[in-house]
Protein backbone atom coordinates (compact mmCIF):
# COMPACT_ATOMS: atom_id res chain seq x y z
CA UNK A 1 0.00 0.00 0.00
CA UNK A 2 1.35 3.39 -0.98
CA UNK A 3 1.92 5.68 1.99
CA UNK A 4 0.02 8.96 1.84
CA UNK A 5 2.26 11.99 1.46
CA UNK A 6 1.40 14.69 4.05
CA UNK A 7 0.74 17.56 1.66
CA UNK A 8 0.52 20.49 4.12
CA UNK A 9 3.61 19.60 6.20
CA UNK A 10 5.54 18.96 2.99
CA UNK A 11 4.51 22.31 1.54
CA UNK A 12 5.62 24.02 4.75
CA UNK A 13 9.00 22.28 4.56
CA UNK A 14 9.45 23.27 0.91
CA UNK A 15 8.42 26.88 1.59
CA UNK A 16 10.74 27.08 4.57
CA UNK A 17 13.59 25.62 2.53
CA UNK A 18 13.04 28.18 -0.24
CA UNK A 19 13.09 30.97 2.34
CA UNK A 20 16.34 29.62 3.82
CA UNK A 21 18.01 29.57 0.41
CA UNK A 22 16.81 33.10 -0.33
CA UNK A 23 18.01 34.30 3.08
CA UNK A 24 21.44 32.78 2.40
CA UNK A 25 21.55 34.62 -0.94
CA UNK A 26 20.57 37.93 0.73
CA UNK A 27 23.30 37.56 3.36
CA UNK A 28 25.98 36.81 0.75
CA UNK A 29 24.81 39.70 -1.41
CA UNK A 30 24.76 42.25 1.41
CA UNK A 31 28.13 41.39 2.89
CA UNK A 32 30.10 41.11 -0.33
CA UNK A 33 33.05 43.53 -0.54
CA UNK A 34 32.01 47.09 -1.27
CA UNK A 35 33.04 48.43 -4.66
CA UNK A 36 33.47 51.97 -3.44
CA UNK A 37 35.00 53.43 -0.33
CA UNK A 38 32.69 55.06 2.21
CA UNK A 39 32.93 58.83 1.94
CA UNK A 40 35.24 60.52 4.41
CA UNK A 41 32.97 63.09 6.04
CA UNK A 42 34.68 65.60 8.27
CA UNK A 43 32.26 68.53 8.19
CA UNK A 44 29.28 67.16 10.13
CA UNK A 45 29.59 67.27 13.94
CA UNK A 46 27.60 64.56 15.73
CA UNK A 47 26.04 64.20 19.18
CA UNK A 48 26.15 60.62 20.48
CA UNK A 49 23.19 59.90 22.77
CA UNK A 50 23.57 57.02 25.23
CA UNK A 51 20.48 56.33 27.40
CA UNK A 52 21.51 54.44 30.55
CA UNK A 53 19.62 52.47 33.16
CA UNK A 54 21.60 50.51 35.71
CA UNK A 55 25.02 48.92 35.38
CA UNK A 56 25.30 46.89 32.20
CA UNK A 57 28.23 44.47 31.88
CA UNK A 58 31.43 46.32 30.94
CA UNK A 59 29.54 49.62 30.85
CA UNK A 60 32.64 51.78 31.30
CA UNK A 61 34.53 50.06 28.45
CA UNK A 62 31.46 50.24 26.19
CA UNK A 63 31.05 54.00 26.63
CA UNK A 64 34.79 54.55 26.43
CA UNK A 65 34.77 53.08 22.93
CA UNK A 66 32.34 55.81 21.83
CA UNK A 67 34.60 58.44 23.43
CA UNK A 68 37.56 57.34 21.30
CA UNK A 69 36.36 58.05 17.79
CA UNK A 70 38.58 58.94 14.86
CA UNK A 71 36.25 61.79 13.98
CA UNK A 72 36.95 65.54 14.02
CA UNK A 73 34.01 66.88 16.04
CA UNK A 74 31.57 65.04 18.26
CA UNK A 75 30.23 64.89 21.79
CA UNK A 76 29.00 62.04 24.00
CA UNK A 77 25.93 62.53 26.20
CA UNK A 78 25.06 59.98 28.88
CA UNK A 79 21.49 60.12 30.16
CA UNK A 80 19.61 58.79 33.17
CA UNK A 81 16.11 59.46 34.47
CA UNK A 82 16.93 58.71 38.11
CA UNK A 83 19.55 60.84 39.91
CA UNK A 84 20.41 57.75 41.98
CA UNK A 85 20.87 55.44 38.99
CA UNK A 86 23.69 52.95 39.52
CA UNK A 87 25.11 53.82 36.08
CA UNK A 88 26.25 57.18 37.46
CA UNK A 89 28.89 55.44 39.58
CA UNK A 90 30.54 54.29 36.37
CA UNK A 91 29.94 57.26 34.11
CA UNK A 92 31.19 60.02 36.42
CA UNK A 93 34.76 58.88 35.66
CA UNK A 94 34.13 59.62 32.00
CA UNK A 95 33.43 63.31 32.69
CA UNK A 96 37.16 63.81 33.07
CA UNK A 97 37.34 63.41 29.30
CA UNK A 98 36.47 66.18 26.89
CA UNK A 99 33.03 66.38 25.29
CA UNK A 100 31.37 63.95 27.71
CA UNK A 101 28.26 65.20 29.47
CA UNK A 102 25.91 63.51 31.95
CA UNK A 103 22.24 64.48 31.63
CA UNK A 104 19.76 63.72 34.40
CA UNK A 105 16.20 64.14 33.14
CA UNK A 106 13.40 63.28 35.56
CA UNK A 107 10.61 64.66 33.35
CA UNK A 108 8.40 61.89 31.95
CA UNK A 109 6.94 62.07 28.46
CA UNK A 110 5.02 58.81 28.64
CA UNK A 111 5.13 55.13 29.51
CA UNK A 112 8.49 54.40 27.86
CA UNK A 113 11.06 55.86 30.26
CA UNK A 114 13.86 55.30 27.75
CA UNK A 115 12.17 57.71 25.32
CA UNK A 116 11.96 60.34 28.07
CA UNK A 117 15.67 59.78 28.65
CA UNK A 118 16.39 60.22 24.94
CA UNK A 119 14.35 63.41 24.83
CA UNK A 120 16.41 64.91 27.64
CA UNK A 121 19.60 63.94 25.82
CA UNK A 122 18.40 65.44 22.54
CA UNK A 123 17.50 68.71 24.25
CA UNK A 124 21.00 68.92 25.72
CA UNK A 125 22.77 67.97 22.47
CA UNK A 126 24.69 70.69 20.63
CA UNK A 127 24.75 69.27 17.12
CA UNK A 128 22.07 68.69 14.45
CA UNK A 129 23.09 65.07 13.79
CA UNK A 130 22.14 62.58 16.52
CA UNK A 131 23.61 59.09 16.90
CA UNK A 132 21.62 56.85 19.25
CA UNK A 133 23.13 53.64 20.59
CA UNK A 134 22.23 51.19 23.35
CA UNK A 135 24.42 51.07 26.44
CA UNK A 136 25.61 47.49 25.90
CA UNK A 137 27.16 48.23 22.50
CA UNK A 138 30.87 48.63 21.75
CA UNK A 139 32.56 50.07 18.66
CA UNK A 140 35.99 50.78 17.25
CA UNK A 141 37.39 54.19 16.31
CA UNK A 142 35.94 54.14 12.78
CA UNK A 143 32.28 53.93 13.86
CA UNK A 144 31.27 57.59 13.43
CA UNK A 145 33.26 58.06 10.24
CA UNK A 146 31.65 55.00 8.70
CA UNK A 147 28.01 55.75 9.49
CA UNK A 148 28.41 59.46 8.68
CA UNK A 149 29.85 58.52 5.30
CA UNK A 150 26.84 56.31 4.62
CA UNK A 151 24.46 59.04 5.80
CA UNK A 152 25.84 61.50 3.24
CA UNK A 153 26.24 58.93 0.46
CA UNK A 154 22.88 59.76 -1.14
CA UNK A 155 19.96 62.15 -1.13
CA UNK A 156 17.03 62.28 1.28
CA UNK A 157 18.61 59.94 3.83
CA UNK A 158 16.59 59.92 7.02
CA UNK A 159 18.31 57.21 9.00
CA UNK A 160 21.40 54.99 9.03
CA UNK A 161 20.88 51.95 11.24
CA UNK A 162 23.16 49.04 12.07
CA UNK A 163 23.28 45.35 12.89
CA UNK A 164 24.97 44.04 16.00
CA UNK A 165 26.57 40.74 17.04
CA UNK A 166 27.85 38.80 20.04
CA UNK A 167 31.15 37.38 18.83
CA UNK A 168 32.32 35.68 22.02
CA UNK A 169 29.46 34.54 24.26
CA UNK A 170 30.49 33.89 27.86
CA UNK A 171 27.40 31.93 28.95
CA UNK A 172 24.80 29.61 27.48
CA UNK A 173 22.18 32.37 27.56
CA UNK A 174 24.50 34.73 25.69
CA UNK A 175 25.26 31.95 23.18
CA UNK A 176 21.55 31.43 22.48
CA UNK A 177 21.20 35.19 22.09
CA UNK A 178 24.18 35.33 19.75
CA UNK A 179 22.86 32.51 17.55
CA UNK A 180 19.43 34.16 17.42
CA UNK A 181 20.89 37.51 16.33
CA UNK A 182 23.23 35.99 13.77
CA UNK A 183 21.04 33.29 12.22
CA UNK A 184 17.52 34.67 12.67
CA UNK A 185 17.53 38.46 13.02
CA UNK A 186 20.20 39.38 10.45
CA UNK A 187 18.89 37.10 7.66
CA UNK A 188 15.25 38.13 8.22
CA UNK A 189 16.12 41.84 8.09
CA UNK A 190 18.08 41.32 4.88
CA UNK A 191 15.18 39.39 3.32
CA UNK A 192 12.83 42.24 4.27
CA UNK A 193 15.33 44.73 2.83
CA UNK A 194 15.38 42.83 -0.46
CA UNK A 195 11.59 42.46 -0.72
CA UNK A 196 10.29 45.81 0.57
CA UNK A 197 13.26 47.93 1.58
CA UNK A 198 14.24 48.90 5.12
CA UNK A 199 11.21 50.39 6.87
CA UNK A 200 12.42 50.41 10.49
CA UNK A 201 15.38 51.10 12.73
CA UNK A 202 17.54 48.85 14.90
CA UNK A 203 18.35 50.10 18.39
CA UNK A 204 22.02 49.09 18.30
CA UNK A 205 22.75 52.27 16.32
CA UNK A 206 20.67 54.92 14.60
CA UNK A 207 21.98 58.12 13.01
CA UNK A 208 19.48 60.79 11.99
CA UNK A 209 19.09 64.54 11.99
CA UNK A 210 17.20 66.68 14.46
CA UNK A 211 15.22 68.00 11.49
CA UNK A 212 14.05 64.49 10.57
CA UNK A 213 13.17 63.78 14.20
CA UNK A 214 11.05 66.93 14.35
CA UNK A 215 9.33 65.89 11.12
CA UNK A 216 7.88 62.82 12.86
CA UNK A 217 6.80 64.75 15.95
CA UNK A 218 9.94 64.31 18.03
CA UNK A 219 10.34 61.82 20.83
CA UNK A 220 7.00 62.96 22.26
CA UNK A 221 5.22 61.11 19.45
CA UNK A 222 6.63 57.73 20.47
CA UNK A 223 6.71 58.16 24.26
CA UNK A 224 4.06 55.46 24.79
CA UNK A 225 5.58 52.86 22.45
CA UNK A 226 7.95 50.07 23.48
CA UNK A 227 9.99 49.61 20.29
CA UNK A 228 11.27 53.18 19.94
CA UNK A 229 13.85 52.07 17.34
CA UNK A 230 11.17 50.54 15.14
CA UNK A 231 8.89 53.56 15.57
CA UNK A 232 11.58 56.11 14.66
CA UNK A 233 12.58 54.22 11.53
CA UNK A 234 9.07 53.38 10.40
CA UNK A 235 7.79 56.93 10.87
CA UNK A 236 10.74 58.35 8.96
CA UNK A 237 10.05 55.86 6.17
CA UNK A 238 6.37 56.86 6.11
CA UNK A 239 7.49 60.48 5.72
CA UNK A 240 9.40 59.51 2.58
CA UNK A 241 12.90 59.42 4.05
CA UNK A 242 15.40 56.81 2.88
CA UNK A 243 16.67 54.33 5.47
CA UNK A 244 20.15 52.88 4.99
CA UNK A 245 21.24 49.61 6.56
CA UNK A 246 24.86 50.16 7.48
CA UNK A 247 27.71 47.77 6.74
CA UNK A 248 29.17 48.69 10.11
CA UNK A 249 28.33 46.07 12.76
CA UNK A 250 28.46 46.84 16.47
CA UNK A 251 29.55 44.42 19.17
CA UNK A 252 26.98 43.63 21.87
CA UNK A 253 28.71 43.05 25.22
CA UNK A 254 25.90 41.02 26.69
CA UNK A 255 27.99 39.58 29.50
CA UNK A 256 26.96 36.36 31.25
CA UNK A 257 23.33 36.52 30.15
CA UNK A 258 21.15 33.92 31.84
CA UNK A 259 18.74 31.67 29.98
CA UNK A 260 15.89 33.48 31.74
CA UNK A 261 17.25 36.80 30.47
CA UNK A 262 17.45 35.42 26.93
CA UNK A 263 13.91 34.07 27.06
CA UNK A 264 12.47 37.31 28.46
CA UNK A 265 14.23 39.32 25.75
CA UNK A 266 13.06 37.09 22.92
CA UNK A 267 9.47 36.93 24.16
CA UNK A 268 9.43 40.71 24.47
CA UNK A 269 10.83 41.01 20.95
CA UNK A 270 8.31 38.50 19.54
CA UNK A 271 5.26 40.16 21.06
CA UNK A 272 6.46 43.63 20.13
CA UNK A 273 7.09 42.46 16.55
CA UNK A 274 3.61 40.93 16.41
CA UNK A 275 2.02 44.20 17.59
CA UNK A 276 4.00 46.39 15.17
CA UNK A 277 4.08 44.12 12.10
CA UNK A 278 1.37 41.44 12.49
CA UNK A 279 1.61 40.14 8.92
CA UNK A 280 5.39 40.04 9.05
CA UNK A 281 5.28 38.20 12.35
CA UNK A 282 2.93 35.55 11.00
CA UNK A 283 5.21 35.08 8.01
CA UNK A 284 8.20 34.81 10.33
CA UNK A 285 7.07 31.31 11.26
CA UNK A 286 8.26 30.03 7.88
CA UNK A 287 11.85 30.89 8.79
CA UNK A 288 12.11 27.94 11.21
CA UNK A 289 13.16 25.32 8.67
CA UNK A 290 14.58 22.81 11.17
CA UNK A 291 11.57 22.72 13.56
CA UNK A 292 9.19 22.50 10.60
CA UNK A 293 11.19 19.55 9.26
CA UNK A 294 10.98 17.97 12.71
CA UNK A 295 7.18 18.30 12.56
CA UNK A 296 7.22 16.37 9.29
CA UNK A 297 9.33 13.67 10.97
CA UNK A 298 6.90 13.44 13.88
CA UNK A 299 3.90 13.30 11.55
CA UNK A 300 5.33 10.77 9.08
CA UNK A 301 7.94 8.88 11.06
CA UNK A 302 11.52 8.14 9.91
CA UNK A 303 10.94 7.83 6.16
CA UNK A 304 13.25 8.76 3.30
CA UNK A 305 11.25 11.96 2.78
CA UNK A 306 11.27 13.10 6.41
CA UNK A 307 14.93 12.22 7.01
CA UNK A 308 15.93 13.97 3.78
CA UNK A 309 14.06 17.07 4.94
CA UNK A 310 15.87 16.99 8.30
CA UNK A 311 19.28 16.63 6.64
CA UNK A 312 18.53 19.42 4.17
CA UNK A 313 17.38 21.72 6.98
CA UNK A 314 20.53 21.06 9.01
CA UNK A 315 22.67 21.61 5.92
CA UNK A 316 21.00 24.95 5.14
CA UNK A 317 21.41 26.18 8.70
CA UNK A 318 25.07 25.18 8.83
CA UNK A 319 25.77 26.87 5.49
CA UNK A 320 24.19 30.08 6.78
CA UNK A 321 26.16 29.80 10.02
CA UNK A 322 29.46 29.41 8.18
CA UNK A 323 28.74 32.41 5.95
CA UNK A 324 27.70 34.56 8.92
CA UNK A 325 30.77 33.47 10.85
CA UNK A 326 33.01 34.45 7.94
CA UNK A 327 31.28 37.72 7.05
CA UNK A 328 29.97 38.99 10.39
CA UNK A 329 31.26 37.21 13.49
CA UNK A 330 34.84 36.69 12.25
CA UNK A 331 35.83 34.46 15.14
CA UNK A 332 36.32 30.72 14.79
CA UNK A 333 35.64 30.27 18.51
CA UNK A 334 32.01 31.15 17.79
CA UNK A 335 31.61 27.94 15.77
CA UNK A 336 31.78 25.78 18.91
CA UNK A 337 28.39 27.12 19.94
CA UNK A 338 26.77 25.63 16.81
CA UNK A 339 26.20 22.46 18.81
CA UNK A 340 23.35 24.40 20.42
CA UNK A 341 21.79 25.37 17.09
CA UNK A 342 19.13 22.59 16.86
CA UNK A 343 18.01 23.32 20.42
CA UNK A 344 18.04 27.07 19.73
CA UNK A 345 15.91 26.64 16.61
CA UNK A 346 13.30 24.50 18.38
CA UNK A 347 13.27 26.91 21.32
CA UNK A 348 12.92 29.87 18.92
CA UNK A 349 9.96 28.20 17.23
CA UNK A 350 8.36 27.75 20.64
CA UNK A 351 8.97 31.42 21.47
CA UNK A 352 7.33 32.40 18.16
CA UNK A 353 4.24 30.36 19.10
CA UNK A 354 4.30 31.81 22.62
CA UNK A 355 4.46 35.26 21.07
CA UNK A 356 1.06 34.58 19.52
CA UNK A 357 -0.54 33.66 22.82
CA UNK A 358 -0.12 36.74 24.97
CA UNK A 359 0.52 40.46 25.08
CA UNK A 360 2.48 41.00 28.32
CA UNK A 361 6.24 41.57 28.50
CA UNK A 362 8.88 42.28 31.13
CA UNK A 363 11.33 45.12 30.47
CA UNK A 364 13.84 46.59 32.90
CA UNK A 365 12.01 44.97 35.82
CA UNK A 366 8.56 46.35 34.92
CA UNK A 367 5.57 44.55 33.39
CA UNK A 368 3.76 45.99 30.38
CA UNK A 369 0.77 45.17 28.25
CA UNK A 370 1.46 45.67 24.52
CA UNK A 371 -1.48 47.20 22.69
CA UNK A 372 -2.27 47.39 18.99
CA UNK A 373 0.42 49.14 16.97
CA UNK A 374 3.07 48.71 19.67
CA UNK A 375 1.76 51.05 22.35
CA UNK A 376 2.31 49.89 25.93
CA UNK A 377 0.52 50.20 29.24
CA UNK A 378 2.39 49.58 32.46
CA UNK A 379 0.87 46.90 34.68
CA UNK A 380 0.92 46.69 38.49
Amino acid sequence: MTQNIPVIPLLLVISSGIYSLFALFCVIEFFRPEKQEVKDISVAPISILKPLSGKDPELYENIQSFCSQNYPEYEVLLGVTDPNDAALDVTEKLQLQSDVKIVVNERSLGTNRKVSNLNGLAEAARYPLLALSDSDMRVDGSYLKHIAGEYFSGENTGLVTSFYKISDPVSAGAAFESLTIALDLIPSVLVARRLEGVTFGLGASMLFSREALNAIGGFEAIADYLADDYQIGNRLWQKGYKIILSRYILEDRAGAMSMAGHLKHQIRWARTYRACRPKGFMGYGITYVFPISCLLLVQQGPTILSLTAICAAVGLRLCLALVICNKVIRSKKWLRWLLLLPVKDILGFGIWIWGLLGSTVVWRGSHYMILKGGKIREMP
